[in-house]
């Protein structure tokens, strides 16, 4: 028991200085079904002009809101079993997956729906679980293939073009020392989660349980892996969502760790910030990332029910 509690307090004190205060930070949500509430906010996405997308997953609808966290209006409820992964189109169309359907939902900005597609099976254009959605300046859609371990690219209207990935999993002793020795498994996954476009039109992909973030060009070829297991700055337990700002650089939900992660364009460790908890800058798995043209990280505090702002 004695052990325990030391263990316990050692892997807080790693983590607490790993981190640095929040910046100026703003928190909205509750449990709930009520509008402007959540039952596990899973996903958020921005568009241009500022508006807040989030995908409410047990309340099954997506819920949108200007940038100070003032709801709008709801959207989806009687489409979706369980929303999952969201992202927004350069022509400001909201893209939802959907996890339990297999689908992939596309809808105006005021929620009106505008197509969908998709189904489950092993093949090409079928899906086992597709766990984010992704469009780059073309307008060409990502999706992550989470159970089939792969990424499948596709036209804005359905249309399959390729896919790449399959399951790998990087040894842990490789994962945490990936510093000293060369990264393992380039361009393979275990349970990839989450999917973001760069200004430049790169991919990237959390590989949730190998620890990194995964970057592609838009073809699918291996460009740079970012992280590996550990506690300490640079490095995960669980990446999940991610959002790439203008300039490049990455935001990463670092989820067993309880925080969001900085990188440069490099892919160099900035900054983090965090820890678990129910305060304003603390999170319970933060799932769901994404910044906005000025700046402002938004985050989906999945156990906290709740949405954080981290602003400028």
């Amino acid at each position: 028991m004695m052990f325990s509690r030391l263990s316990g307090l050692l892997l807080a004190v790693l983590v607490a200085a790993c981190t640095s205060p929040a910046p100026n930070v703003q928190a909205w949500g509750a449990k709930g079904s009520l509008p402007g509430q959540f039952n596990e906010p899973f996903d958020v996405a921005v568009d241009h002009a500022g508006f807040v997308y989030v995908t409410d997953v047990r309340n099954r609808r997506v819920q949108m809101f200007d940038a100070h966290g003032a709801f709008l209006r709801a959207f989806g409820q009687h489409l979706f079993e369980k929303p999952g992964g969201i992202g927004i189109g350069p022509d400001g169309s909201v893209w939802v997956t959907d996890f339990d359907l297999d689908r992939v939902f596309r809808f105006s900005n005021r929620g009106k729906l505008l197509d969908r597609w998709g189904k489950a099976g092993d093949g090409p254009g079928a899906f086992d679980v597709p766990a984010d959605v992704a469009v780059d300046s073309k307008g060409f859609v990502y999706v992550v293939d989470e159970y089939h371990h792969r990424v499948q690219k596709f036209t804005p209207n359905g249309h399959f073009i390729r896919a790449w990935g399959k399951k790998g999993k990087v040894h842990v002793l490789l994962s945490a020392l990936n510093f000293l020795l060369p990264a393992m498994r380039r361009g393979e996954f275990d349970y990839p989660s989450r999917i973001a476009v760069g200004p430049d039109d790169r991919i990237y992909v959390s590989d949730a349980y190998n620890n990194r973030v995964q970057v592609f060009d838009a073809d699918g070829r291996w460009l740079q892996s970012v992280g590996g297991l550990g506690l300490w700055g640079g490095r995960f337990r669980v990446a999940a969502g991610l959002a790439v700002a203008r300039d490049g650089s990455l935001f990463v939900g670092d989820f067993y760790n309880n925080r969001i992660q900085h990188f440069d364009r490099h892919g160099r460790f900035l900054t983090a910030w965090g820890g678990k908890g129910p305060r304003p800058g603390e999170f319970a798995g933060p799932t769901g990332v994404a910044v906005s043209a000025d700046g402002t990280v938004y985050v989906a505090d999945w156990g906290n029910h709740r949405v954080q702002a981290w602003r400028p």
